[in-house]
């Protein structure tokens, strides 16, 4: 069984594999962000309150644009234990994306976004808010990400990522209510890197929520 890591749980209860193009600098105008005051940020944390552990099914089609243009499916199980393990276990993944799936972003949990990232924002319409995250620890490979947030529902719309090695990704979030929360159903988007070019369909199933995780699905395989 071959182990990804990927974005799991991480910003919106499995957000796992996030994929498009992001804009590789910040407008000048952007404003330190904050927090306290969001009512998005607020809104956001208040989504993922009573997440202690999740699980799903995740199925990604991959519509590379290469020449003859090739369509790859594989499948998986996405995992998040609170406050910041997740995993993306694919059962298989064809040679042709292990290079997009290496440059795969991660975000961190939205709790513990001031720690570790600085946050400024980019726009604030009154209806989303748009955060420009940048990673503190010099050595991350990502370079940072976008992410608009709707006001009032305090979910995800949008991820703009970008990686220091050119690699961007983005992804377009479809939610479906399960209980009291809302979950990612589904992702579009596409990922470009040295290589490849890719557009994405994400579709994530059968949720299971606080359920008990084994530890081995966090720890990559050798």
């Amino acid at each position: 069984m071959a182990h990804h890591r990927c974005l799991g749980g991480r910003a919106s209860a499995a957000c796992a594999v996030a994929l498009l193009t992001a804009a590789l600098s910040a407008p000048l105008a952007a404003a330190p962000a904050d927090l306290d005051r969001s009512i998005a940020y607020r809104h956001l944390l208040r989504n993922s309150a009573g997440i202690k552990t999740l699980v799903a099914d995740i199925d990604v089609e991959t519509h590379m644009k290469s020449f003859p243009p090739v369509s790859l499916h594989f499948h998986g199980h996405t995992y998040f234990r609170a406050p910041d393990h997740d995993a993306v276990v694919f059962d298989n993944v064809p040679g042709p994306l292990k290079r997009m799936m290496a440059d795969s972003p991660s975000i961190a949990p939205v709790r513990i976004w001031p720690d570790v990232y600085d946050i400024t924002v980019l726009e604030d319409d009154g209806t989303e808010t748009t955060f420009h995250l940048v990673p503190k620890d010099p050595t991350a490979s990502l370079d940072h990400v976008d992410v608009v947030v709707g006001d009032e529902t305090g979910l995800v719309r949008e991820y703009r990522f970008a990686n220091k090695n050119g690699a961007t990704t983005t992804t377009d979030n479809v939610y479906t209510r399960i209980g009291s929360h809302e979950f990612v159903s589904s992702q579009t988007g596409t990922a470009g890197g040295h290589g490849y070019h890719a557009d994405i369909e994400t579709h994530f199933s059968n949720y299971e929520i606080n359920v008990d995780v084994p530890d081995d699905v966090f720890t990559p395989a050798p």
